[in-house]
């Protein structure tokens, strides 16, 4: 059964079906799992427990602890719906991106948000699956303020190759600007080290310790050193 099921995603995820049609099928794979698990679990019941009378109470606590758990995936996305919404984390027409999905809120539903890419797709998002994992991108059409730094970093590759990983690192940052590009400077070649000026664009000046923080932590990840 977890083969049959694992094999299942994985022939969805690397299936050619638009972003969209995927999000959909992925909202619905867990139900599924969950009916196929149930089903088998009874199963089980039926197998192991001879008696009558402890495999029916068997199936009762099975079908009890399910009826629980389903209350919860419900009652969980109005609740982290409530926390967002409260704390302003979220509001419409903000530009997120959570995961691989990245656009515009246009609509804060009771359980969930509704998103419209770039390319024009509206999709649907359960609170719940964005708490923790949801960052607000600065809207494409709002003004734009830089932040300048140096940075010192390890000589792990060609000074090109390491410009183009800051670049894509800083860009990847959620509060990254998706209009200007990063302007990354070398100001001096070491035996050990390179010495740059970074020029980050974002649209609040909060943001930039943020993005400092994700390019350190992204840094770090693939290898590099900072020294300074």
């Amino acid at each position: 059964v977890f083969v049959s099921l694992w094999a299942l995603k994985i022939t969805i995820r690397n299936s050619p079906l638009r972003r969209s049609v995927k999000h959909r099928i992925n909202r619905i794979i867990p139900l599924s799992e969950g009916i196929v698990w149930l089903v088998f679990m009874l199963w089980c019941i039926g197998q192991l427990i001879q008696n009558e009378f402890w495999s029916s109470i068997g199936v009762l606590v099975v079908i009890f602890l399910v009826v629980i758990l389903l209350f919860w995936l419900v009652i969980r996305d109005y609740l982290a719906g409530i926390i967002l919404k409260t704390d302003g984390s979220i509001k419409q027409n903000d530009w997120i991106r959570v995961k691989d999905i990245e656009g515009k809120i246009t609509e804060l539903g009771n359980r969930t948000l509704l998103v419209t890419a770039e390319s024009g797709e509206t999709i649907s998002i359960p609170y719940s699956a964005i708490a923790g994992e949801i960052s607000a991108k600065p809207n494409p059409g709002e003004k734009l303020i830089n932040h300048s730094f140096e940075l010192k970093l390890s000589k792990n590759n060609e000074v090109e190759t390491v410009i183009n990983q800051l670049r894509r690192s800083i860009l990847n940052a959620p509060w990254s600007s998706i209009n200007k590009r990063p302007e990354i400077k070398l100001f001096e070649e070491a035996p050990g080290y390179y010495h740059f000026e970074v020029n980050l664009y974002s649209t609040r000046m909060v943001y930039f310790q943020k993005i400092k923080g994700y390019l350190s932590e992204s840094l770090s990840n693939a290898g590099y050193q900072i020294l300074n």
